[in-house]
């Protein structure tokens, strides 16, 4: 039987896979495209995904950030231009959850002790954080594909899904 940890794990690497798939298709694609005005470039927005596991993990666990000024200020150092780069950024993050995670029990993954700076509201368990932090990557997957979409990069639903097209 499986543990609740390795669920949430089974969940997030699944998701993160995909979105993996999502930040390649990037390579080449202009990174200064916006598909419309008002909102932030293609590589802010692939930035801002690849950063999400590592940020998200620090405000529930780390207690690193107070503020938004001190997130932006870790926004700033973990940028990348690369997609490559922007991949390992990504993948470190990734690992970081996982491993803490896989250190868990089912009564420690349900124990309700985090709380980031800027949440209202009683403390959430990692059973509540782990499955927000894979919707958060989610969220941005399928805004950098649209995206990609637009700006008429060749990405699919097999792109989106982080599976090779099939032939």
């Amino acid at each position: 039987m499986d543990t609740i940890p390795k669920i949430l794990i089974q969940m997030l690497e699944r998701e993160s896979a995909q979105a993996r798939s999502v930040l390649s298709a990037a390579e080449g694609i202009d990174p200064h495209y916006v598909p419309c005005s008002g909102i932030r470039p293609l590589e802010d927005l692939a930035n801002h995904l690849a950063q999400i596991p590592i940020i998200d993990y620090k405000f529930y666990t780390t207690k690193e950030f107070s503020s938004f000024e001190q997130v932006h200020t870790f926004e700033k150092e973990l940028r990348r231009s690369a997609i490559g780069d922007l991949l390992i950024v990504f993948d470190e993050g990734v690992a970081t959850i996982v491993k803490h995670l896989k250190r868990l029990s089912d009564e420690s993954v349900l124990k309700k002790d985090l709380k980031a700076f800027y949440e209202q509201g009683p403390k959430k368990s990692w059973a509540q954080c782990a499955p927000e932090i894979t919707t958060h990557i989610a969220m941005h997957k399928m805004q950098l594909w649209m995206y990609l979409k637009m700006a008429g990069a060749p990405v699919s639903m097999w792109t989106y899904y982080g599976m090779s097209e099939s032939k």
